[in-house]
């Protein structure tokens, strides 16, 4: 399991994330009241900024200019290797990113 910090909407948790599983559904099971809908990657509700640590999101639709800024979808983001530090995002703040990065 990796150790994974979520900071949202002023507060911090702490989360233990078994190898494999992503960062929204554990966050969801322990109570974390995240906004999120498809669980696809697709719908862009779940986002957030990789402060620290690696993920892997390969089934997010978001542009590679747009992870390569450090942001994520929670539904899609599964913890790598050492302890990954989490902050939530306004669905606006990543919308804004991603069509940016289409020009």
């Amino acid at each position: 399991a990796v150790a994974v910090e979520i900071r949202h909407e002023g507060k911090t948790y702490n989360l233990e994330v078994a190898d494999g599983d992503n960062i929204l559904d554990v966050a969801l099971d322990a109570g974390i009241d995240l906004r999120y809908d498809c669980k696809m990657g697709v719908c862009m509700m779940c986002p957030a900024k990789v402060v620290a640590g690696a993920i892997d999101q390969s089934g997010s639709m978001l542009s590679d200019d747009v992870e390569e800024k450090g942001y994520a979808l929670l539904c899609c983001a599964v913890p790598q290797g050492e302890d990954v530090v989490i902050q939530t995002v306004s669905e606006d703040e990543l919308l804004e990113e991603q069509l940016c990065s289409s020009d």
